[in-house]
């Protein structure tokens, strides 16, 4: 089962999760030049941690070991469990997606100004799906395109480096009735996904999954107050 954790996060308590980190980590997260991005990058680094200790993985005041895959892509190496996860975080929110196996998840404003974002899409038919829209319309359809292509690249764990000019999504009616990677249909090689949004449409999100059946993703919301005390209460 496919699950999908939202946090929508405030600017505070920083320096007091920031030791949860390994110091490398610390390092990475103290490198960004505004406080509320490192707070985003601090709170996407820790949730893995959040759900292991809520779904009884390890204990509450354990912190697992993550290895880090050749392209850059964190994974659970101990304790050793069948659980996959991607993070994602934009604006006010981080999500965390979690599977039995492979997953990503992208999240997104909506763009003011969509015509920066239009210029990247290549295939024909996407082109002519944004022909048809404007506003408001047109800036969700492109967020549903590219959180779907970014959401594919961080399940396969390579990044935007696999080359987002491969990954062909097609929307109707605001869903994404087809995925195709290099001409050929993703849902042969196992992908499903679903896409939603948060904040009354002012964010859109999409996760993707392998090898698990097609079934309703809803974020479930998480109180900031409660995810802090769960680690602060282990200091």
């Amino acid at each position: 089962m496919v699950r999908l954790f939202s946090l929508k996060m405030p600017q505070e308590t920083f320096d007091r999760l920031l030791h949860h980190l390994p110091e490398r980590a610390q390092d990475r997260v103290r490198r960004f030049r505004h406080p509320d991005d490192a707070v985003r990058s601090l709170a996407a680094r820790l949730l893995p941690t959040w759900y292991l200790r809520e779904a009884g993985i390890v204990a509450p005041s354990e912190h697992p070991k993550f290895g880090v895959a050749p392209r850059g892509k964190p994974y659970l190496l101990d304790p050793t469990a069948k659980v996959g996860f991607n993070t994602t975080h934009e604006g006010e929110y981080v999500l965390l997606a979690v599977g039995d196996g492979e997953v990503g998840v992208d999240v997104m404003d909506l763009p003011k100004d969509p015509q920066e974002l239009e210029e990247g899409i290549s295939f024909q038919d996407e082109r002519l799906g944004l022909s048809t829209t404007s506003g408001i319309i047109k800036s969700k359809y492109l967020t549903t395109l590219w959180t779907m292509k970014e959401g594919y690249t961080k399940a396969i764990g390579t990044g935007i480096s696999f080359g987002l000019d491969r990954i062909n999504v097609h929307v109707g009616d605001g869903q994404v009735s087809a995925l195709e990677i290099d001409g050929k249909n993703a849902r042969l090689d196992g992908w499903h996904w679903a896409v939603g949004s948060l904040d009354a449409g002012a964010y859109g999100w999409a996760v993707i999954w392998n090898g698990e059946d097609d079934q309703t993703v809803t974020p479930e919301p998480l109180d900031w107050n409660s995810f802090v005390r769960s680690f602060i209460g282990h200091d």
